[in-house]
């Protein structure tokens, strides 16, 4: 057997476990196949043959921890393993309703095995049955989650991350001064993968700190190579919003990551710009509020993104440090066909001003919507009327243009 902490390989014949072994993981089977089987007095019965997307050795995990069965391989098999560790995790963050029924039913499956392994009958191989599309649906997107988690672990061990940076303009003048960066995942084959695939599932797990700090760190990099080939004045040197989200804030090192990366890469606190979201800052007010300041004290800006999108609570705004509000592209949209959206967007540009704020608008894809933000009062702007996410290279050519 040959295995890492995420995989293991069968060769034909091979086994992996036996009835009554410790059992600590569990498996999904990406290629290959493998036989469940009971060993009898009378020779072994064959319960299950399990192809790619099956799962197995769940029971073990949620009940004592043994196994009930025998598993071999009978051809070539590549196996992503499950660890108690990752189950837990994801038990902790289920309903308690949803973990007692997981349970229950493992258990009954548990039992109902141990009967067959010591009954007389004849039991015969399993085999596929159909399921409701509820339930087809639930077991797609569960192998699309692990499978999607163990290729990101891959990709961030491997360097396929990167990042790009959609220019950020000031409306007035119309100059690039800083920009946003926004993770980008570059199989090996150049193909980008569509952020909308791995983004949640990166925030929905333990992966989102190992991440955040590389994000951390590559755009406190390039935010020096910006500064180094663009002399400029202290405060006319580019700015870069990086995005943080929930599972950030409970890594103890993510403050100290962030002191680390300003010092190591000789950069001004008011470069690196950090933005959360509403629905963050409405879920634990007080936990936010405490771990805000700490960013303060860091002396990092920091932007409320998303604002006015069906969380806001005005009365948040002047208990905060906080430094920009940032409108969600769906107000610019409305923008040219609402007039009303067009008023909204010029309340929020002046209750940012009166607050001591700055305002930023996403979306602007036409001169119309550019020119509405602009008469609101709008300071800053980024959409595809002036620039897609660029890769480094690319986004050093527009710093400082007025296109």
């Amino acid at each position: 057997m040959r295995h890492d902490d995420q995989r293991r390989h069968l060769q034909t014949g091979e086994l992996l476990f036996r009835t009554g072994d410790p059992g600590h993981e569990a498996y999904l089977v990406e290629s290959g196949t493998i036989e469940i089987f009971l060993e009898r007095a009378d020779g072994n019965s064959v319960v299950a043959r399990l192809g790619p997307d099956d799962l197995f050795g769940e029971m073990a995990l949620v009940g004592d921890q043994t196994r009930t069965a025998s598993a071999r391989a009978i051809e070539p098999t590549d196996l992503i393993v499950i660890t108690h560790g990752t189950l837990g995790e994801q038990m902790s963050r289920a309903a308690p309703v949803l973990r007692h029924l997981l349970r229950v039913t493992l258990n009954r499956c548990r039992d109902s095995l141990r009967w067959l392994q010591n009954s007389d009958a004849d039991v015969q191989p399993a085999t596929a049955s159909g399921t409701d599309a509820p339930e087809t649906q639930d077991r797609d997107l569960a192998i699309t989650r692990l499978r999607t988690e163990q290729h990101l672990r891959e990709a961030l061990r491997q360097n396929q991350l990167e990042l790009h940076f959609q220019p950020i303009v000031r409306l007035e003048s119309g100059r690039t001064t800083g920009f946003e960066a926004l993770l980008r995942w570059r199989r090996p084959d150049g193909t980008l993968v569509p952020p909308s695939d791995f983004i949640w599932v990166a925030e929905d797990s333990d992966l989102i700190v190992d991440i955040g700090r590389w994000i951390i760190d590559e755009a406190a990099a390039s935010l020096q190579r910006f500064n180094t080939a663009r002399a400029c004045a202290d405060d006319e040197r580019p700015f870069c919003s990086i995005n943080l989200s929930p599972r950030q804030f409970e890594d103890p090192g993510l403050f100290s990551a962030i002191a680390s990366a300003l010092q190591r890469h000789d950069l001004q606190a008011r470069q690196l710009r950090l933005e959360i979201t509403e629905s963050m800052i409405l879920t634990n007010f007080e936990a936010t509020r405490a771990l805000l300041e700490r960013c303060r004290a860091l002396g990092c800006p920091l932007l409320i993104d998303d604002f006015g999108t069906g969380y806001s609570s005005l009365s948040y705004l002047y208990q905060l440090p906080v430094d920009a509000l940032k409108l969600d592209r769906a107000f610019v949209i409305d923008a040219e066909s609402e007039p009303r959206a067009a008023v909204v967007i010029g309340v929020i540009a002046e209750l940012a001003a009166q607050l001591g704020m700055y305002s930023v608008i996403e979306g602007i894809e036409s001169q119309n919507q550019l020119e509405i933000c602009r008469q609101r009062g709008v300071d800053y702007g980024q959409g595809y009327l002036f620039s897609k996410p660029l890769p480094f290279d690319a986004a050093m050519a527009v710093l400082g243009n007025g296109d």
